[in-house]
């Protein structure tokens, strides 16, 4: 996958996601410098992280800005299917506020929540940010 990918000595542990989850998130991962990347889990409201098909990528404000930029310019090959970042969602329609969740974790301020599409995008390879 080419020299990005030189962070794969310390591949996480985010569980059992689906393999193009995995691919992008490391690909995610690599190009933004994140140490630290949630996968399979169970929540206590609707999401995709039980599922395998969600990550939550811990970054800071400027990182996360950019990180959801990327993302969402690419979601065709990265099988995104939304971001929230900041208390706010895009599926790639722009962002929309979302309703308090009583937390900073609960409304994604210190993290980028990614979904995924059930099934995988296209080629990796033309993801340049």
């Amino acid at each position: 996958m080419g020299p990005q990918y030189t962070c794969r000595a310390s591949v996480p542990r985010w569980g059992p996601v689906k393999p193009w989850v995995s691919e992008a998130g490391q690909l995610l991962r690599c190009r933004f410098g994140i140490g630290s990347v949630g996968g399979v889990g169970s929540r206590p409201n609707a999401s995709d992280h039980p599922a395998g098909l969600a990550l939550d990528l811990f970054v800071n404000r400027a990182t996360g800005d950019a990180l959801a930029d990327c993302a969402l310019r690419y979601r065709g090959p990265l099988a995104v299917k939304y971001v929230i970042f900041r208390q706010r969602i895009n599926s790639g329609s722009g962002w929309r506020q979302m309703e308090d969740r009583g937390s900073p974790v609960a409304n994604h301020m210190e993290h980028v929540h990614i979904s995924f599409n059930s099934s995988p995008g296209g080629s990796l390879a033309s993801v340049s940010c």
